[in-house]
């Protein structure tokens, strides 16, 4: 008795899965959110204050985004090169955890100026500012005006987070009692 050899799939039948597979990897893909579109979506959370603090997926999407496409940031923030991306009301903070845009050519701008009028009920409180590599900490002790300087700007936009540290604060402007501005250099 002669053993047989084992029979290989025929090229018609691997071109069939292939086939399946080619069409079923193309569904996922359509189905997939686009960067572009989750940062829409993510834009228009933050600055309507539905999200207050973005997700470590969201921020990396949002931060390789900004990278790949210069002038994203800009049209994020209006046309400025230096902004708040979360709610707010003339610079007035809405949310405990704020995001910044920061482009490359916002050089001009040395610090961030905050004008604490939090109710005296919330005080001391901390400050914590931090971007790509480095960090700063603020503590507020009494009402007034208080600056944070900015390091030299990134060769690429950033994502700038400032986090209130403390009582429990809520996301409302009128309790927060927070403007935000940014300085120029003189």
């Amino acid at each position: 008795m002669k053993a047989s050899l084992p029979k290989h799939p025929s090229v018609g039948f691997i071109a069939v899965c292939l086939t399946y597979c080619l069409v079923v990897s193309f569904f996922l893909w359509g189905l997939s959110t686009p960067d572009l579109d989750r940062i829409w979506t993510l834009h228009h959370l933050l600055r309507t204050g539905e999200l207050d603090r973005l997700s470590p997926e969201d921020k990396e999407i949002l931060s390789s985004a900004i990278v790949r496409h210069e002038s994203l940031a800009r049209v994020l923030l209006d046309g400025a090169e230096i902004g708040i991306e979360s709610a707010h009301l003339d610079g007035w903070i809405a949310t405990p955890c704020v995001t910044l845009l920061r482009t490359s050519q916002s050089g001009h701008f040395k610090s961030i100026s905050m004008d604490v009028q939090t109710p005296q009920d919330l005080i001391p409180f901390s400050i914590v500012v931090k971007g790509d590599g480095w960090k700063e900490k603020l503590e507020v002790k009494k009402h007034g005006r208080f600056e944070i300087e900015l390091p030299k700007p990134p060769d690429a936009p950033e994502i700038i987070e400032v986090i209130l540290k403390g009582s429990d604060f809520e996301a409302d402007p009128s309790v927060l009692g927070i403007k935000m501005t940014f300085e120029e250099k003189r």
